[in-house]
């Protein structure tokens, strides 16, 4: 089989292959035998069905499948013998049509189409452009707040007499009202837990914030509360909409709970730190601070990076071969695309496959790669942060490396755990080739940028 390559411009190619009848002959001969060995057909013993019936029932199955397969293979083989950077996968070129019968077996020419990747230099980066990271300030009012939420999550719920706070407790009982106000008799009627916080109608909530334990109040349930009508008859009433019909209900107000925020003694800081190195509010409150300073700069990080992204796309002009790329689109999609999709989402198509490329170029100019050892080590850190989070810090040992090598057998999480290793690598590269200066924005300036 003869393969040629013809390079219409720079990032399209067409490669002609002239396929001979000797090429496929023999191999095709060879598949109908053993299909004649093994076919077992009505009437026939096995391994003795005629030729001719084999020819006659398989043979142009057969004869595609082969030519498929050997252009298939052809143009790998040519691909990487050439070393040919190629965008997608070849694709037969439109328009091509011919008969495959297997009683005239003939020579025949096929063509594909190519899609060449760019050869290009990362020139943006050798001017180190500047860019600002934005970084939100830490306000003694964030560290208020998560050492109140420290001190409830660790804190006592106590039965108490009134509502006072929004995030209170109450145990209520819900009884359905009949057309004249009353109780409803073999009505729906269920206890649960409520917080004022779950309520919407700002009338009702003023009204209850006022009962005491014992005392009712009538109102509609779908009005009052602010999920939807078939989650308040489900998690309030444990019922469903259909059946509770008429939503007046009747309120009773059987109890109080509050949780009481933990005092910061000598217990409240083993809990919160076993190994013993924080013993005051200041010590708490200056972790509290290295630890949002450290989520925070991540955030800037990702913020700065989205920004050189879009700047290193914008700025590396690459000749893609767009016409070829939409049709390759189309024809490997795995549902049926029309037009319209094709140029509605090729942008942001194009813009990935710029983006992979630049990754491409810098693995290959900064010598970037990944080992299964960093797998295995990043797979570990992810573990023992698990673990931490259910006060087991120190785990480790046989015990870590069991559950190591159980996740690294997966093929999904080895995917990903190389893909979140080598963006952070990347990164790594980028803020070493770039200038960056720091910004101090407030949190709500920072969110209000991010939309």
């Amino acid at each position: 089989m003869q393969v040629t390559k013809v390079d219409i411009d720079k990032a399209n190619a067409i490669l002609k292959l002239s396929v001979k009848k000797e090429d496929f002959e023999p191999k095709i001969k060879k598949t109908l035998n053993e299909y004649g060995k093994n076919a077992e057909i009505k009437g026939f013993r096995k391994g003795h069905v005629p030729k001719g019936m084999i020819r006659k029932m398989y043979g142009n199955n057969i004869l595609m499948d082969t030519i498929n397969s050997m252009l298939s293979d052809e143009v790998n083989k040519f691909i990487v013998e050439n070393k040919i950077d190629v965008l997608g996968h070849p694709i037969p070129k439109d328009g091509q049509a011919f008969d495959m019968d297997i009683n005239s077996l003939k020579d025949f020419d096929f063509e594909y189409e190519l899609g060449i990747a760019p050869e290009f230099e990362l020139t943006y980066l050798a001017k180190k452009p500047k860019f600002e990271r934005e970084v939100p300030t830490i306000e003694e009012k964030m560290v208020d707040e998560e050492v109140e939420r420290m001190q409830k999550q660790l804190g006592t719920v106590e039965d108490v007499d009134t509502i006072e706070d929004d995030t209170d407790m109450l145990t209520v009982k819900f009884d359905a009202l009949d057309a004249d106000g009353n109780v409803a008799e073999n009505g729906i009627s269920n206890s649960t837990s409520i917080s004022l916080e779950m309520i919407e109608d700002k009338k009702v909530a003023k009204t209850l914030k006022k009962l005491k334990k014992g005392e009712i109040l009538d109102l509609d349930v779908f009005t009052t509360f602010s999920q939807d009508e078939e989650s308040i008859a489900k998690h309030i009433l444990n019922s469903d909409k259909a059946t509770v019909g008429d939503s007046k209900f009747r309120m009773t107000l059987e109890g109080i709970k509050r949780t009481m925020p933990a005092k910061m003694d000598e217990e409240f800081f083993k809990k919160i730190d076993p190994k013993g190195e924080m013993k005051t509010e200041e010590d708490l409150r200056a972790k509290i601070k290295e630890d949002v300073g450290t989520y925070f700069s991540k955030q800037a990080d990702n913020k700065m990076f989205n920004k050189v992204y879009e700047n290193l796309i914008a700025e590396t002009k690459l000749d893609l071969p767009d016409e070829f790329l939409k049709r390759w689109i189309r024809l490997t999609n795995e549902k049926p695309i029309t037009e319209e999709q094709v140029v509605a989402e090729y942008p942001a198509f194009r813009n990935n496959l710029i983006w992979s490329l630049i990754v491409k170029n810098i693995k290959k100019d900064a010598g970037i790669d990944v080992t299964q050892e960093e797998i295995k080590t990043k797979t570990a850190e992810g573990i023992k942060a698990q673990f931490a989070q259910y006060g087991m810090a120190d785990f480790g040992g046989e015990e870590l490396e069991s559950f190591v090598n159980n996740m690294i057998q997966k093929e999904e999480h080895v995917n990903q755990t190389r893909d979140a290793i080598l963006e952070e690598k990347i990164f790594a590269y980028l803020k070493d080739n770039i200038t960056i200066k720091d910004k101090s924005v407030s949190l709500e300036e920072f969110n209000k940028q991010d939309k």
